[in-house]
């Protein structure tokens, strides 16, 4: 009989906690690594080398950053330029700007309807409504490659 309510609220335990889990509430890993840690978790751990002077990411403020490449290649970013005598370009990051600018739909112009005819749409499951999707994807991907483009040319010239 104590066997069997022990395995019922062990099994009460378990269907309460694995929703939990599931869910991203409950952290097991973290839990039982910050007793071991004594009480510092990996993410306090992080917090308390860095600087304490940063600022929050997140600004409605235009940003002024400076950017160089250091002497092992590796481009650097900072909101002071560097001490040695480096080429450093100021770049200003403007929050209200787009990297990209939005993709202009045409417009389309209707030509007027007779008034006793009605438009024959192509059924989706016909051959020329395949066509016509096929058609419409092709021009999607079109669409979207170019922006893509447009994308990599705004980052290149970060």
């Amino acid at each position: 009989m104590k066997l069997k309510l022990i395995m019922m609220l062990f099994t009460l335990g378990v269907l309460s906690v694995v929703p939990l889990i599931m869910m991203g509430k409950f952290d097991p890993v973290a839990f039982f690594d910050s007793g071991f840690s004594r009480g510092a978790s990996e993410f306090s751990k992080l917090k308390a080398q860095a600087p304490k002077n940063l600022t929050s990411v997140v600004t409605d403020k235009k940003v002024q950053v400076y950017k160089w490449r250091d002497e092992h290649g590796v481009m650097q970013f900072s909101n002071v330029p560097p001490a040695t005598d480096r080429d450093a370009e100021q770049v200003v990051l403007d929050p209200a700007s787009n990297l990209v600018q939005a993709v202009k739909v045409p417009e389309k112009k209707e030509a007027p309807k007779a008034a006793g005819q009605t438009q024959q749409r192509p059924k989706p499951y016909s051959v020329k409504g395949m066509k016509k999707v096929m058609d419409d994807a092709k021009g999607i991907e079109a669409l979207l490659q170019k922006r893509q483009a447009q994308q990599q040319k705004a980052l290149g010239n970060l």
